[in-house]
């Protein structure tokens, strides 16, 4: 793209490279382009459909043309890559023998966890509802995100090692000993309730 400073990728909160993304998708590199969105974004299928989009809001064309329609390719990209079966499940090839609770299984408690299982750690995350995503799952509704392209990332991360623990309500019905007395670290990712 011929935009000058590609202010998108500055107006960006997780710093995607969006010139490069698009430049690999405009080329149809499409496996390239999601390896890019990936090295800045763990779950692209999730933005794709609910980030307010702040990129297309500092898009260059938006001086005098309408931005860049960065959040669809964003959510394309993704999408070609699960129907693709590009996007698998990748265990670590290493374990670093420390163990991390993560508290929350939001968005920021996948994220984690999805970090933290990909540098080796083993990785449990505890959720107090009866399903994994937290706002992912319980607050968005279908039209923005559906359920199952929450679940599909799930599954791949218990694929990869990451245990999940539902109905744990940490303080209550699991006590924050167990989870000291268990646990090399605490992740607290209680997200917005």
């Amino acid at each position: 793209m011929n935009c000058g400073i590609p202010f998108c990728h500055s107006g960006c909160p997780l710093g995607n490279l969006i010139p490069d993304w698009n430049d690999l998708v405009y080329r149809a590199k499409w496996r390239e382009a999601l390896d890019a969105l990936h090295s800045t974004n763990n779950f692209p299928e999730f933005t794709g459909r609910i980030c307010p989009a702040p990129c297309e809001a500092a898009c260059t064309l938006n001086i005098n043309n309408d931005p860049v329609t960065i959040e669809y390719i964003e959510k394309a990209i993704a999408d070609r890559g699960w129907d693709e079966g590009w996007i698998t499940p990748h265990p670590p090839t290493w374990r670093s023998g420390k163990s991390v609770a993560i508290v929350g299984s939001g968005p920021a408690g996948m994220a984690a966890a999805a970090q933290l299982n990909h540098a080796g750690h083993l990785v449990t995350l505890y959720e107090r509802n009866e399903v994994i995503g937290g706002l992912l799952r319980l607050g968005i509704p279908d039209f923005k995100l559906e359920k199952n392209v929450v679940q599909r990332r799930v599954d791949q991360m218990a694929a990869e090692g990451v245990t999940f623990v539902t109905n744990a309500h940490i303080g209550q019905n699991v006590p924050v000993a167990e989870l000291k007395e268990k646990f090399d670290a605490i992740v607290l990712t209680g997200g917005s309730t």
